[in-house]
């Protein structure tokens, strides 16, 4: 049988799908990673930077994020998405809370690159 997974959403960020879960809320893959973002606070990466081999979406499904890709600077509201490719610097500059949203990124690698020697990676990404 093949292992897969079904769930409801948690109350809490997680990380549902990447190389590895903290709990029992994600499904181990090398191929898909899907952060589910669920805060009544503040959200924000301001660092820029891109993924050298991953496409990365964000679905927001509640509240509102503001982000920068390569300079132009535009808010992401409910029901809305944004695209950015591999290779695009972006960072994401504030959030109107409460948010709720899904990250989504293929393949799952380590491949997050700071522009201008940003050394740090957010704590919601390890």
């Amino acid at each position: 049988m093949t292992d897969f997974l079904h769930a409801k959403l948690p109350d809490h960020s997680a990380l549902l799908s990447g190389r590895s879960p903290r709990n029992e809320d994600g499904f181990q893959s090398s191929q898909l990673q899907i952060l589910y973002r669920n805060t009544d606070e503040g959200w924000r990466d301001p660092a820029p930077h891109m993924h050298r081999d991953s496409d990365e979406c964000f679905i927001v499904l509640k509240g509102s994020v503001m982000m920068d890709v390569e300079g132009q600077v535009f808010t992401i509201g409910p029901r809305e998405y944004c695209c950015i490719p591999r290779g695009v610097y972006h960072s994401l500059l504030g959030s109107d809370p409460p948010v709720e949203a899904l990250i989504i990124r293929a393949p799952s690698v380590e491949d997050k690159v700071y522009r201008d020697n940003f050394a740090h990676t957010p704590d919601f990404l390890r």
